[in-house]
């Protein structure tokens, strides 16, 4: 009868858990509606980060020349500091189509903190002499427009924990370099800080 009993209360604890779950379900990108943990940069923190950066760049008119010519601006690398896997490119592809939206500025593609982001501008020069292309058509040396700024940064996480409150903090800082004379055009930070209280039964 006692291993009834347990039984019974083992499969009614084993539907009640699993009752709880819900289905996976798509929500809007641009809601309040996503998951939020302490320790990673969540959809809604590059949303955030993002939105400031740009708004912050544009307004500045570090991106504006007297000569009437479009910056070129090269993408370069935003570090990142933390202890986290985090995909800087979120936020870096974020600003790119912004700038380019703004007609402030051009973004070359051609060049960048890791590498080129399409590596076919050089790839079509190395056609030169091919005698399978039609050389009148090919890309010519030369011809490919260097950048004039680069936009970089570093993302900084400090963690907190007093009694059952745990807290992160991260810190977003973004340069904006004249590449010809090396200095710092344009600065600015997005501050981020998520906080929990963790449950009694560790669950």
């Amino acid at each position: 009868m006692r291993g009834i009993i347990i039984t019974l209360a083992l499969s009614a604890a084993t539907l009640l858990i699993s009752g709880c779950g819900t289905a996976a379900h798509r929500i809007d990108a641009s809601s309040n509606n996503g998951l939020t943990t302490v320790d990673d940069i969540n959809f809604k923190d590059w949303q955030i980060a993002a939105e400031k950066g740009i708004t912050s760049l544009l307004s500045s008119g570090a991106l504006n020349r007297k000569d009437g010519r479009k910056t070129i601006l090269m993408i370069s690398t935003i570090k990142n500091s933390t202890t986290q896997h985090i995909n800087t490119r979120i936020l870096t592809d974020k600003i790119r189509q912004a700038v380019l939206r703004s007609g402030k500025a051009l973004t070359t593609t051609a060049v960048g903190g890791k590498g080129a982001d399409d590596r076919a501008s050089k790839q079509v020069r190395d056609l030169e002499n091919d005698d399978m292309f039609n050389q009148s058509t090919v890309q010519q040396a030369g011809t490919a427009i260097a950048p004039d700024m680069s936009l970089a940064g570093e993302i900084v996480q400090q963690k907190t924990t007093s009694g059952r409150m745990r807290e992160s903090y991260f810190f977003i800082h973004m340069t904006l370099t004249d590449l010809k004379t090396g200095l710092a055009m344009w600065e600015d930070n997005v501050e981020i800080v998520k906080q929990e209280k963790t449950p009694l039964m560790g669950w």
